[in-house]
């Protein structure tokens, strides 16, 4: 099988093209699933900028044309929420016609079109004993929104990836993955996330502030590339989410992350949204739940948050890089 992976120096798109066949992969996959799962050997494509644009129409559908592949895999995309927020030509540019020129290429090579969203897809406020009656705000132990639910995006970020979403599963075989938040490891092409933050903490300073005001589930990279390879293998359609059924906020991560690492040292102080200075619309909630996912046979099973970024912990550390 040949994948093409659109983005591939984001944070994501690292994790998707440098270990997509990795015997480590395989391993992690097998032992959620109880059987024996052997690596791959596909042919895995990484394009990203300045090579490849995935806004240039031209340009996207000939290279994704002559490569043929089985399965184009669209890591790319923005999500910094803010700065977008007054740039909405550049959300559209990229979450809408880039994609759309990806639909077309999938089309034309007969590709499945693999798309990601986000838990942004549903905006809520926080609850508080003041909105205890309006319908946009949600109490941190609600339940995660489900697949089916009806989606509520209310910045320009949310807006259009939802709209990535739409355009995506207008190609003849499509797959979308909604999550709520990622860490992995990053490269001059990613924003960035908030393990990456605090490991760049480490050498500046003892305390850090961090968002106490959402709630929130993030996933390994890695997780969500063994997810992604086991609905492939299950030859699934349409949307799904991806959850291991916890949720945790900011701040709460913060603390295990500098326990987990050594930092007993380390004072974690939790701030609000507006005294972080955001000025999108940002959901309080973006905690999902995975009942379309939970029924394909197979599927990996995505571990609790803290066992997720203790493995990462170890995989980094097994690369010398922390």
């Amino acid at each position: 099988m040949k994948v093409v992976v659109v983005g591939s120096k984001g944070t994501l798109g690292l994790a998707l093209s440098q270990f997509w066949n990795d015997p480590r992969v395989a391993s992690r996959i097998a032992a959620s699933s109880g059987g024996d799962v052997k690596p791959t050997n596909d042919v895995v494509v990484p394009l990203n900028l300045p090579d490849f644009d995935i806004c240039s129409r031209t340009h996207a559908i000939h290279t994704i044309g002559d490569l043929r592949p089985d399965v184009i895999v669209n890591a790319s995309g923005i999500n910094l929420i803010d700065w977008l927020e007054s740039r909405p030509n550049t959300a559209r540019n990229v979450h809408g016609h880039g994609v759309s020129n990806l639909k077309t290429a999938a089309r034309q090579t007969g590709a499945l079109l693999v798309q990601f969203g986000c838990g942004e897809a549903f905006y809520r406020k926080r609850l508080s004993a003041e909105s205890t009656d309006d319908p946009e705000a949600i109490s941190p132990d609600a339940p995660g929104f489900s697949e089916t639910e009806l989606t509520y995006p209310a910045s320009v970020y949310a807006k259009t990836k939802l709209e990535s979403e739409r355009i995506a599963q207008e190609a003849p075989k499509s797959l979308v993955l909604r999550f709520s938040s990622l860490f992995g490891e990053t490269s001059e092409y990613s924003s960035g996330n908030l393990v990456n933050t605090l490991f760049n903490s480490l050498a500046r300073t003892k305390k850090i502030s961090v968002l106490n005001d959402r709630v929130i589930e993030p996933l390994w990279t890695i997780d969500v590339l063994c997810a992604l390879k086991t609905l492939i293998a299950a030859n699934a359609r349409g949307v799904y989410h991806l959850t291991g059924n916890s949720r945790t906020t900011p701040k709460e991560l913060a603390e295990y992350f500098f326990k987990r690492c050594g930092y007993r040292d380390r004072e974690v102080v939790g701030i609000s949204s507006e005294e972080y200075g955001v000025t999108a619309p940002q959901s309080a909630f973006t905690v999902l739940r995975s009942v379309k996912y939970d029924s394909v046979e197979g599927a990996y099973k995505i571990p609790d948050w803290k066992t997720a970024l203790s493995d990462y912990l170890d995989w980094r550390q097994s690369h010398l890089i922390f």
